[in-house]
């Protein structure tokens, strides 16, 4: 079965493309709380252009979006960038990226720090289990 949302183009990824295959990733099972894991949450908010929806869980009254609780929730790139930064890692230099996107090497840096970390953190969790 051929997934037709996650067959993106990797040199150019539109924020609003990206936001869609987050979404279907992060909600492959439906909208739940991040804080108390309900799923008696209703949308708050339409994320328009690439932009996370908003939400409030029914339950904690918590408001909540699509990055929330996520590696991605605070960053100042747009997704559509964050996915280009992480495709391209291992393909390209910060340098190269970071002229590419027009961000300091600072900036692509960080994202790669924190996604390397996010990664090893994962994998210790799984290996302890």
């Amino acid at each position: 079965m051929k997934l037709d949302y996650l067959c993106i183009d990797l040199d150019m990824v539109d924020d609003e493309e990206a936001m869609k295959v987050f979404r279907s990733i992060r909600w492959a099972n439906g909208v739940y709380c991040p804080k108390c894991k309900s799923f008696d949450t209703i949308m708050a908010g339409g994320g328009k252009g690439g932009n996370p929806n908003k939400y409030i869980c029914k339950i904690c009254n918590s408001n909540f979006n699509d990055l929330s609780g996520t590696i991605f929730q605070g960053s100042h790139f747009s997704l559509g960038e964050i996915f280009y930064i992480l495709f391209h890692l291992n393909r390209k230099s910060i340098k190269q990226i970071s002229e590419e996107l027009s961000y300091s090497r600072q900036s692509i840096h960080r994202i790669s720090k924190i996604f390397n970390e996010d990664i090893n953190e994962q994998a210790k969790r799984k290996r302890n289990l």
